[in-house]
């Protein structure tokens, strides 16, 4: 029996969750500093370079084979089962994410409740979370410079005072004709001390009560870990019913975050000192293009942001009824991350601008990215607006909504890719989506409890910094290769023609071949050169740590060698025939109607050869029972 399998309910539902996937947290908080860090507006010219070779490529390849197929990111590897660890590493890498990307939702559920508060929790240093260190900017305009006088009666040297407690000290000598006065037993000193923001107290001190490193865990953090499960819970009821449910979420979920950002930069622009805030955003370093580090980090911002690699718009895809003009649907995706993120990065230096002005204290002083920018810098920064609770409500409601879409689309190369093959073992097995979805959410948020341990943001940091950074550009390279000297470039085309109408420009046949590869090993191979550990603040993670990382991004390596040895040992005849029959379409490999594969060139296959799933549209009708077969004869040269 041939089992039902969804498709869109309407083609806005298919680039909605594509843009909320793509458009994720790191366009929000990383992109701008990373813009700001490596040139300003001059940055732009190897981010849109990077774009068009990089990951629009990527994208297009990954949403080509999903809607070919209508498979997840395990079973559309058909097209050449050698290399179908593929898609298992990408559910593997997808998994990883889920961990830790829910503990930076069940932060931003820990802020948005805190939110309600008057006054908001991270203002002031009266708080039992504070130290002798903090400082509240509302309560002065110089935060470092602190003017004493010690006296000799004090009981402790000046020598102790320089090495236990200053960072810096400027002596203000008083003298006479070049002779100091003796009979003064006083020193009058400036002295530079360590101080901390409010703000960063409190996320430091009281939301994380972080430990020492990775080695010491310590307790969970049960307001973290009621957050951690609100956040599993909320995710679970948006996808139990598979696109079905979430497709209509993102209608919400991918267009609120716009409205947000356009409020937060109508009220940004109004605020003294936003304008020096933009141009330092944007004003051009031109010579920083020719530093090869400005390159690197545009590549890394993209694969990271747009998802290249991930399998998260080739699962997205798989839903798409059969002639949907994929194609310009990435292309319309694709721009609309890039533009995102410049669009968000005006709504972020426009309060940070203001956040220099009110504090007196030069941008690139207040400038941070990642969790410095959402939980520290942008907090602070609200706080000094008039009726700051409804600022900061609507900042972190705006970041919930963003990351939100990513777990959707996550979730779902988990859920599909897992369905897709089990039906293969077990027909019927669709049926029972909602109890998978369920046993999947309790198992990830079992597994991420350490996450929610006062050692939780070095645990994260780890599987950010080597899974998500390494893994996605290995697969990438590998999807590449695959498609232009396994299956074909031309034949692919041709696949994409008999769905959307018309074949593409040549140009991405060229970026599949030559381009993207070249670009994703040059980054690689830099990647190593200027390696550096991955760091928390002051913390920098100690060698057996570096291993743990670098064993999570060798298992993609491991599961592509591995999965490709065990089905060549289980193939039949001699090794060379066993090589070449495996980096051929399986027979269940093309579209899953019979109509669309007489289009596409396919061949029908007997109801005792059909396998596989059959799209049904959700309003009850459902098109032919179809099959995978591959016709033999089609041209596979490249």
């Amino acid at each position: 029996m041939v089992s039902e399998r969804e498709t869109w309910g309407a083609k806005a539902e298919f680039i909605l969750s594509s843009m909320g996937y793509s458009i994720g947290l790191g366009n929000v908080w990383r992109f701008p500093y990373l813009c700001y860090a490596n040139g300003g507006g001059a940055f732009l010219i190897p981010y849109v370079i990077m774009i068009a070779v990089g990951a629009i490529p990527v994208l297009l390849l990954e949403a080509g084979i999903g809607q070919f197929t209508s498979q997840g990111c395990v079973s559309c590897w058909n097209i050449a089962p050698l290399f179908k660890g593929i898609g298992v590493t990408m559910v593997l890498l997808s998994a990883l994410f889920c961990l830790y990307y829910n503990l930076l939702l069940s932060y931003i559920l820990y802020f948005l409740f805190s939110s309600f508060k008057n006054p908001l929790p991270w203002v002031g240093c009266n708080h039992s979370w504070n130290t002798d260190d903090c400082y509240d900017h509302s309560s002065s305009t110089n935060d470092s410079v602190v003017n004493t006088t010690i006296s000799d009666s004090d009981g402790f040297s000046v020598g102790d005072l320089i090495t236990e407690t200053m960072t810096t000290i400027n002596y203000e000598m008083v003298s006479e004709n070049d002779t100091f006065y003796n009979n003064s037993s006083m020193v009058t000193m400036v002295m530079e001390q360590k101080k901390v923001r409010a703000s960063e107290e409190f996320w430091n001190h009281h939301v994380l009560e972080i430990s020492d490193g990775l080695h010491d865990l310590g307790k969970i953090r049960w307001q973290l870990l009621l957050c951690f499960l609100a956040a599993w819970i909320i995710v679970y009821l948006c996808i139990i019913k598979g696109v079905k449910s979430s497709g209509k979420v993102v209608y919400f979920t991918a267009t609120f975050p716009y409205v947000v950002l356009f409020v937060l930069l109508i009220r940004g622009v109004t605020l003294p000192g936003a304008a020096d805030g933009i141009l330092f955003f944007i004003r051009p370093v031109w010579k920083k293009l020719f530093s090869v580090k400005v390159w690197k980090a545009a590549a890394n911002q993209v694969f990271f942001s747009f998802t290249a690699g991930w399998g998260g718009v080739l699962t997205l895809a798989s839903y798409n009824k059969f002639r949907n003009n994929c194609y310009r649907d990435v292309l319309f995706v694709s721009i609309s991350c890039g533009l995102t993120s410049i669009f968000s990065g005006f709504v972020i230096f426009s309060v940070i601008g203001f956040m220099a002005w009110d504090s007196q204290v030069p941008i690139e002083d207040v400038v941070a990215s990642g969790p410095g920018l959402a939980f520290i810098a942008y907090p602070e920064a609200v706080a000094k607006l008039p009726v700051p609770q409804v600022w900061a409500f609507l900042f972190f409601f705006m970041l919930l909504m963003v990351g939100l879409d990513s777990q959707f689309v996550t979730m779902e190369v988990i859920i599909t890719a897992t369905i897709d093959e089990l039906e293969t073992f077990r027909p019927g097995i669709r049926k029972y989506k909602r109890y998978i979805i369920l046993i999947t959410c309790f198992i990830l948020m079992i597994c991420g409890l350490p996450l929610v341990t006062q050692g939780g943001i070095y645990v994260m940091t780890l599987l950010d910094w080597y899974s998500a950074g390494f893994t996605p550009m290995i697969l990438a390279f590998i999807e590449c290769v695959v498609i232009s000297y396994a299956y074909g470039t031309k034949r692919f085309m041709q696949d994409i023609h008999s769905m959307i109408g018309y074949t593409p420009v040549s140009y991405w046949r060229y970026c599949w071949m030559v381009i993207t590869p070249a670009i994703l090993a040059v980054i690689y191979i830099f990647s190593f050169v200027d390696y550096s550990p991955a760091i928390v603040g002051d913390y920098v993670f100690p060698p057996w740590a570096e291993a743990i990382g670098w064993l999570l991004t060798l298992t993609s390596i491991v599961i592509l060698i591995l999965y490709g040895v065990v089905l060549l040992y289980m193939s039949e005849g001699t090794f060379i025939e066993r090589l070449k029959q495996s980096v051929k379409p399986a027979k269940t490999w093309g579209p899953a109607l019979n109509e669309d594969r007489i289009q596409a060139g396919y061949t029908k296959l007997s109801k005792d050869e059909e396998e596989g799933v059959k799209p049904v549209e959700w309003n009850g009708r459902s098109g032919e029972k179809g099959s995978y077969a591959m016709l033999a004869t089609k041209d596979a040269t490249v």
